[in-house]
């Protein structure tokens, strides 16, 4: 839209992405060889809300002139938002139980509702870094089984970036134009989370927050 020295744009997506393949992490393209539909669920591109703002402000035009146009005229705010939710993953086993060979093997969920696994991210940045879900809920599969787990039923910590330029552009002649330009990155010093896995002493693959700046 532009009204009123604003030019923006905004985008907002609710989206599903559903398939039957492996889920990221595994070197194979099935889980389970006998079936297929074990693993169908989310992709891992799975994002269920995706938010995104980019705009412009420019300031008034104030009537002066001289040294006082050039320097209360010609200035701009911009930014570029980004807030997205968290990709989805899988907590395997780290252990063949199957038999299978594959070494793909999902954990076991002792819950009764997958929910329960996830802490939430109102929590300190340490103790997300230290355990995102709650792991006590998940053990490594039965014997000749594949897991009890269904794929990428957990998510991982959701995005926020916001990038603002505060910008003069000042006129030195007809051809000549002179810029200032302030610019933050991560304006509001957000700290986004990663995923990685790391092997338990127990042979449980206990996925964590891995903090990026």
């Amino acid at each position: 839209f532009r009204r009123h020295g604003w030019d923006a744009e905004r985008y907002y997506a609710w989206s599903k992405e559903l398939n039957d393949f492996a889920p990221i992490g595994s070197y194979t393209s099935s889980t389970n060889p006998f079936n297929r539909q074990f693993d169908y669920g989310p992709s891992d591109e799975d994002v269920r809300h995706v938010f995104k703002f980019s705009g412009t402000y420019q300031f008034p035009h104030v009537a002066v002139s001289g040294f006082a146009d050039r320097l209360v005229n010609g200035w701009q705010l911009s930014s570029i938002l980004s807030w997205q939710g968290g990709f989805p993953f899988t907590v395997y086993s780290g252990v063949d139980n199957s038999l299978s060979g594959t070494f793909e093997d999902r954990a076991d969920f002792t819950g009764t509702n997958i929910g329960q696994a996830q802490l939430g991210s109102g929590r300190s940045h340490g103790q997300m870094v230290q355990q995102w879900f709650n792991t006590a809920l998940f053990q490594p599969n039965a014997i000749g089984t594949f897991g009890n787990l269904g794929k990428n039923v957990l998510r991982g910590p959701r995005l926020f970036n916001d990038n603002i330029a505060l910008v003069k552009d000042t006129r030195i002649t007809e051809r000549v134009n002179a810029q200032l330009r302030a610019e933050a990155f991560n304006a509001f010093n957000n700290v986004n989370f990663q995923l990685y896995t790391s092997n338990g002493s127990t042979g449980l693959d206990r996925t964590q927050a891995d903090p990026t700046f």
